[in-house]
């Protein structure tokens, strides 16, 4: 199964991004935020929805084995 995010969602992204920039204090945040709001309309721009690969299913496995005598 994968993720797809539609122009619609990459665009709020965007639009919180920047709202949180313009929220903030700290400079290092405010230029993170505003960074990820550029790459979420770089992405919206690129007119094709992004698909991500789901990622694998955790099947953890135990073996015990005796050890001889």
């Amino acid at each position: 199964m994968a993720q797809t995010e539609s122009v619609t969602e990459l665009l709020e992204r965007a639009r919180m991004h920047e709202q949180l920039a313009a929220a903030t204090g700290d400079s290092a945040a405010r230029t993170i935020h505003h960074a990820m709001a550029a790459e979420y309309r770089r992405r919206a721009t690129d007119g094709a929805e992004i698909v991500h690969p789901a990622p694998p299913a955790s099947n953890p496995r135990l073996e015990i084995y005796s050890a001889p005598l």
